[in-house]
């Protein structure tokens, strides 16, 4: 039921009155439909089946897969010939300076590729951008080169690709050095920045024609392309401190800069009223594309420490943690002289050399890591328990980090503000906090991405059991220190224990540029010292796991019963039930279940129930009985008449939501005057060579699916309010290997619109399919989606035509949803329900309906539906508390829209003025 409705793609162009001739000239509807296809135009006089023999030759199967492998690669090179070819040149020129190099005495790798900033070698820097250090290097710059210009050349041109990859990357080496400059001189460290070895990474050649190439990208790749790029460059400056990776950053903000003066603002949608209330253009889009930028981010800021590892030089902000991997040693005379207070000169390094020495710290700083990974994991599931403990986590970070850097240095210094300004301390906590702050900031804004919930109560315990954790190690760690002062060096006391607990939970990577105050010289003070970080992470770990085990398992668990359910018997709309975010009441005998959101305190259902037929009245009854029991009010929401006069009987009141549009495929045609519209859809698709394909996502090729997510996505960037859920599916519901989709395809291979068709089943029988994922591209011709709904029908008459025993019994258009509600039809039982508190429900929901029109065009779509001489199925909303009105309208909006921001309502409201 997710339908592109704000534009109906009515054919406004081809109208009866002014072209007669040309229509009469036309096939009859029925042939026309069948002969759009070569398979159809092939085999038109007969049935699909005898054809499928011819259609497999013998020839294909008996060739080498390795033969066909090599022929695909072949041609994917022959497309990409400019990167192919300048790879290879990379390479190659590579390799023979190393073989040149080796005969002259010099060793893989290359480190006389490296230039300080204080002995600046202009060649050498210059050498590194096409030279590399070793094999490694080699092999990850050229699959990075390949990459960057199979994205950049065909969206900005063989000439502008080179002239802004050049030009990109001679800005981004000078404003790089400026900036690293810059960094060290606010650090009061500018002598060690300036001794630092460095060379350039080949990537700082291109990676401006990429940033450059995503102005020219469509809203999907342009969204990847920025944020996925920017979050490995800015992670590789924080944990790595190679002054070449602030060139790296450069580079590409120059290249960016250069490609929106080449392309000009992004398109933004024509419509003025979605443009208004300060909507940002990039908060929007589909959630399936939003879980994945968020785990990508979440999984690569959880790397970072990594990347700290294998650093070189580990000056970057939050770069400790390379020391683990670093040849230096502890100077144990240099640290007694630090930790006596009597020389400054080095201590940084010895203090950092100190925790990264201790086993219980290192691997305390590598738990947050793994954490954040099984978040991401989470986030990529659209697990809201995932979002709300990364934002927890990110946010604990910050707290220890500014207590650390600021709150305790104020408490311990005379000198105030002032002198940490002048020490560098105000900057250090402000770099080590940033990304923190900024990813925490973009998630919670962006929460109602993520719906499936892991339930307070369970939430609340974990959380309790995080704290009860981090207090026990607390006391555990002061009462240790209280007891045996002369256990460390120098001997402790309250305030320096006190001043010193943040870091024994921080990764070490966030103590950079931080005094150690004391060390332990016992192993039960070293023990504790080491081990309370590592139990506290520990038990965090543990939490996490648990509540992805119960909510992604059980939930996953649940959802497939259900599916099985579904394929024994349900409704039209009874397929829904298996999307993410339900919950599931299993009936006594496992045969039966029901689908229901809790919203509001209302269990508002998806449908009736589903599965076994002969048991769907005593589940009404069941489910009743258990909202009672746990204190929730049932509600069922898109329920049949047959449902809906049980309910009325026993009391409860009905009010109709909606016309479901159901059409016959077995007595399908198109003749007449009232199929005029549809008949000019089919004739302007066969005479333009649009064609259709019927197939799953999963079968689908590559290119395809990634064409309907980008329509899918540039539909949602031009709404003013979020992507509905509930009864509308999206991009993650057309997965299901049991969903069929129907797209448009033209001759040169762009995907126009696509439908997704789900199953429903009688008796393990397939017996209909249901319309719900409906979009096109802004620039498809009108009348592609009548062309494809069209289609659908002459499939499954057809297919019924050939084997009757096996014809499908109906092919529902599915319900626009909050249109064609009508207060004075089928909604009066034998009890009256239809009184003045069902009056005002409905016409709740009406404003409701007319203020989302402009929006989501449901009325527009009720009407589009209507071209299909459909029969009209009313379903109801039935309730059976009166008092609870209030929070069922409220429900239903919440279910469709389950987080809407108060820009996006203000939105929604100038949108409706505009209309007005």
């Amino acid at each position: 039921m997710n339908d592109d409705i704000s534009q109906p793609q009515a054919d406004n162009t081809d109208k009866p009155a002014s072209q007669p001739q040309a229509d009469k000239a036309d096939k009859p509807a029925g042939d026309a439909v069948q002969g759009n296809t070569p398979e159809a135009v092939k085999n038109a006089p007969k049935k699909a089946e005898p054809a499928k023999p011819k259609s497999k030759k013998p020839q294909p199967k008996q060739e080498s897969p390795w033969l066909m492998l090599v022929r695909d690669c072949g041609q994917w090179l022959s497309s990409n010939r400019f990167a192919a070819v300048s790879t290879a040149c990379f390479v190659a020129l590579n390799i023979v300076i190393w073989i040149a190099l080796a005969f002259a005495g010099h060793r893989l790798p290359l480190n006389e590729l490296n230039t300080t900033m204080s002995e600046f070698d202009l060649r050498k820097l210059a050498a590194s951008l096409i030279l590399t250090r070793g094999v490694l290097q080699l092999l990850g710059s050229a699959a990075l080169i390949m990459l960057v210009l199979v994205l950049s050349e065909p969206r900005l041109g063989r000439g502008r690709t080179v002239a802004v990859a050049l030009g990109s990357a001679v800005g981004g080496v000078a404003l790089g050095m400026g900036l690293c400059f810059v960094v060290g001189v606010a650090y009061q460290d500018i002598q060690s920045v300036a001794r630092l070895r460095f060379s350039l990474n080949p990537v700082v050649l291109v990676i401006g024609a990429l940033m450059a190439a995503s102005a020219f990208s469509d809203i999907l790749w342009r969204r990847r392309i920025r944020i996925i790029g920017y979050a490995a460059i800015l992670v590789l400056l924080l944990y790595g401190g190679n002054p070449g990776n602030y060139c790296l950053l450069a580079a590409a903000l120059i290249g960016h800069l250069i490609g929106r003066l080449l392309a000009g603002s992004p398109k933004r949608s024509s419509r003025k009223e979605n443009n208004v209330a300060g909507i940002r253009y990039w908060q929007r889009g589909t959630s399936s594309e939003a879980r994945r930028i968020f785990a990508a981010i979440a999984a690569i800021m959880a790397l970072g420490p990594l990347t700290a590892v294998t650093s070189r030089n580990h000056a970057g902000p939050l770069s400790t943690l390379g020391l683990l991997m670093s040849p230096r040693r502890i100077d144990n005379d240099a640290l007694a002289q630090c930790l006596a207070g009597e020389t400054t000169k080095g201590c940084f390094l010895q203090f950092d050399l100190v925790r990264t020495s201790m086993p219980g710290i290192v691997l305390s700083s590598l738990l947050p890591t793994a954490v954040m990974l099984v978040l991401a994991w989470g986030l990529y599931r659209g697990r809201r328990f995932a979002a709300i403990v990364t934002i927890a986590v990110n946010i604990l970070q910050i707290c220890m980090a500014v207590v650390y850097y600021l709150v305790i240095p104020l408490g311990l210094t005379e000198k105030g503000m002032g002198s940490l300004i002048s020490h560098g301390t105000l900057l250090a906590c402000f770099t080590t906090i940033l990304p923190s702050l900024v990813f925490s900031i973009a998630l919670l804004l962006s929460i109602r991405y993520f719906p499936v919930a892991v339930g307070w109560h369970r939430l609340a315990s974990g959380v309790g059991t995080m704290f009860v954790a981090f207090l026990a190690c607390s006391a555990v760690y002061l009462l240790v220190g209280l007891s045996r002062p002369d256990d460390f060096t120098p001997s402790v006391d309250a305030e320096s224990l006190l001043a010193d607990l943040p870091d024994r939970f921080l990764p070490i990577g966030f103590l950079h540029h931080s005094r150690l105050e004391f060390a332990p010289n016992s192993w039960i003070a070293s023990a504790v010292y080491q081990g309370v970080g590592l139990v506290f992470w520990l038990v965090v770990l543990a939490v996490i796991l648990h509540w992805m085990k119960d909510t992604v398992k059980e939930s996953d668990a649940m959802r497939a019963r259900a599916g099985r359910l579904v394929e024994i018997g349900g409704e039209s709309m009874s397929f829904m039930t298996t999307w993410e975010g339900n919950t599931y009441w299993m009936s006594p005998t496992g045969r039966s279940a029901i689908a229901y959101r809790v919203l509001s305190g209302i269990a508002l259902t998806l449908t009736g129930p589903f599965g076994e037929p002969s048991e769907w009245e005593e589940d009404l009854r069941g489910f009743t009985q258990f909202c009672r029991e746990k204190s929730l009010t049932p509600v069922f929401y898109s329920i049949h008449k047959t449902q809906r006069d049980f309910l009325c009987k026993k009391g409860w009141y009905a009010i109709e939501v909606g016309s479901e549009m159901v059409v016959d495929p077995r007595s399908w045609k198109t003749t007449g005057k009232k199929w005029q519209d549809i008949r000019t859809a089919i004739n302007k698709a066969n005479r333009a060579g649009i064609t259709d394909v019927y197939s799953t996502f999963a079968d689908a090729p590559a290119d395809v699916r990634e064409q309907i997510e980008a329509i899918s996505e540039e539909w949602a960037q031009d709404k003013a309010l979020p992507e509905m859920k509930f009864t509308l599916g999206a991009v993650e519901e057309l997965r299901d290997s049991r969903v069929q989709l129907l797209y448009a395809i033209d001759a040169d291979g762009r995907v126009l619109g696509v439908t997704s068709w789900l199953p429903t089943w009688r008796d393990g029988r397939l017996i209909g399919w249901t319309l719900d994922f409906m979009r096109h591209r802004t620039d498809s011709p009108n009348g592609i989606m009548e062309f494809l709904i069209a289609r659908m029908a002459q499939r499954l008459h057809d297919e019924g035509e050939a084997n009757p025993d096996e014809a499908v019994e109906f092919m529902s258009l599915s319900a626009a949803p909050l249109a064609g509600m009508d207060p004075d039809r089928d909604n009066t039982g034998g009890t009256g329900a239809n009184n003045e508190g069902t009056r005002m429900l409905h016409h709740s929901l009406q404003i409701v309906a007319n203020l989302m029109e402009p929006a989501y065009g449901f009325h527009s779509l009720f009407n589009f539906k209507r071209k299909f001489q459909p029969s009209e199925d009313p379903v109801y909303v039935c309730y059976r508390d009166v008092a609870k009105l209030p929070q069922i309208g409220l429900a239903v909006v919440r279910a469709y829209v389950p987080s809407i921001t108060v820009p996006q309502a203000m939105g929604m409201l100038k949108t409706f003025s505009h209309k007005s």
